[in-house]
């Protein structure tokens, strides 16, 4: 398999302008390119996705053992396709306190992919030779490929970049972007703002193609991806084979709920359900004969007006969830299906009511990181004694959450979530290959109720 990986040295060196302008040229060339996003992301897959016209994938070591980080990116690149893979962090960056689990490096490892190195060029000549060269001589068995600068002034200031790191490393310089073209990417409170939101963002892509095309070495990213090894065989898959297709599952889907892992849905989709999208802000009704909900996360606090003038579909689903339909909710969706939602400004929303609780806005990040949790008594989707892995990343609190909890947080114990009939909710966004049989009980109880819990 053709791949690439680009990792940088930090946070915000500019990995995402630089893998998303080359998705962008690469697709104008005719390639069908695949990307993914190393890590539990889902902002920077919106770019890609946009970039590359094909669906973007996640590869995370932490979440994922190894054997399903080779399964994701072996059913998601098919024959004769270019896998793009976009770092997280810093190269070397991974989960708190267990070495190189959940980085980019360890996931370039993994699959044995070539990596380019994006570092900032700013205020630097020669000492960039000092900067690339401990990220290389750090870890011996990271297969580097190259570099590319980010940040730099010029042609001029690029040549003494470029010299300096070709005399002292030996290193390909792919090339450079400047820093002083118009193509910053805006942010909010979790990160970049999504692709999904952002005007203009076409024109910022074809933007972006054309700096790639003028001033990076595609023709020679091209070989290095070409010439990467032959992609190892997992030793254990986690996909069941396709069953039919014999319950409907509606998941959210439009600018306030747009946060799922691919390989979640897909793994749905293997045990069974018919997805079938659904808009909380734009529809007033459940898709017809759904069986299930799936609401994700995203950011309803931007859109709680809308979503609190959507009566018919707050009503919707609560009667949904009163007659006992599967229903399984992630940070935003969770944050919907509360009573109501205070947010920045204290404004009160009314939301679906499926919880008790409030959920109300912060100032200030309340959580972010990984988390594994356990399941709990009477949790039909994470029995008692089992785990399974995921992320959390929020600005808000559930307050007055008195429903039974929905997991304990391992190992500490603490109770997460909230569990009311078959409806299920948390902050956490599940990885469903880090344990498949919840994607399976999920599929089933909705199944089940289809065929007889109305």
């Amino acid at each position: 398999m053709d791949r690439i990986l680009i990792g940088g040295t930090h946070s915000g060196v500019g990995k995402t302008t630089v893998v998303a302008g080359i998705l962008a040229a690469l697709r104008r060339r005719g390639r069908l390119i695949v990307p993914f996003k190393v890590g539990p992301d889902y902002i920077d897959p919106g770019f890609h996705t946009l970039a590359a016209g094909t669906p973007a994938g996640n590869l995370d070591s932490w979440m994922l053992p190894p054997d399903q980080v080779l399964e994701v990116l072996a059913r998601r690149a098919p024959a004769g396709s270019l896998a793009v893979i976009e770092g997280v962090m810093g190269l070397y960056d991974g989960r708190k306190n267990m070495g190189e689990t959940g980085s980019t490096a360890h996931v370039a490892k993994i699959t044995g992919s070539p990596v380019i190195l994006v570092a900032s060029g700013a205020k630097m000549a020669r000492s960039a030779a000092a900067l690339v060269g401990g990220y290389v001589h750090f870890d011996k068995d990271v297969p580097f490929a190259g570099v590319i600068f980010n940040h730099v002034s010029g042609e001029s200031h690029y040549r003494l970049l470029r010299d300096a790191v070709q005399e002292y490393l030996g290193l390909p310089v792919f090339g450079y972007l400047s820093k002083s073209a118009d193509i910053t990417i805006p942010e909010r409170h979790l990160g970049l703002l999504p692709a999904e939101e952002m005007d203009g963002i076409n024109m910022l892509l074809a933007r972006l193609a054309i700096l790639v095309e003028e001033y990076i070495d595609l023709d020679g990213i091209l070989q290095v991806a070409t010439a990467a090894p032959a992609l190892s065989e997992p030793g254990k898959t986690a996909f069941p084979p396709p069953r039919k297709k014999d319950c409907i599952i509606a998941v959210a889907r439009d600018e306030a709920f747009h946060f799922y892992y691919p390989e979640n849905l897909a793994l749905l989709e293997a045990y069974g359900a018919q997805l079938i999208d659904f808009s909380p802000l734009h529809d007033q009704r459940l898709p017809e004969n759904c069986a299930g909900i799936f609401l994700g996360g995203g950011f309803p606090e931007m859109f709680a007006e809308t979503l609190a003038e959507n009566e018919p579909m707050r009503n919707e689903i609560a009667s949904a969830a009163a007659t006992g339909m599967p229903v399984y909710a992630e940070c935003g969706g969770y944050m919907y299906l509360s009573q109501e939602l205070v947010d920045f400004e204290g404004r009160h929303f009314p939301m679906a009511g499926v919880f008790p609780g409030r959920t109300s806005m912060r100032h200030k990040r309340r959580a972010l990181g990984y988390v594994e949790v356990s399941g709990t008594e009477g949790n039909n989707l994470l029995p008692a004694g089992e785990t399974c892995r995921g992320h959390e990343f929020h600005w808000s609190d559930m307050e007055d959450g008195t429903a039974a909890p929905l997991y304990a947080r391992v190992p500490e114990g603490d109770p997460v979530g909230e569990r009311v009939g078959n409806a299920a909710g948390s902050y956490i966004h599940l990885h469903f290959l880090s344990n498949p049989a919840v994607a399976c009980r999920f599929v089933d109880a909705c199944r089940e109720f289809s065929c007889g819990g109305k």
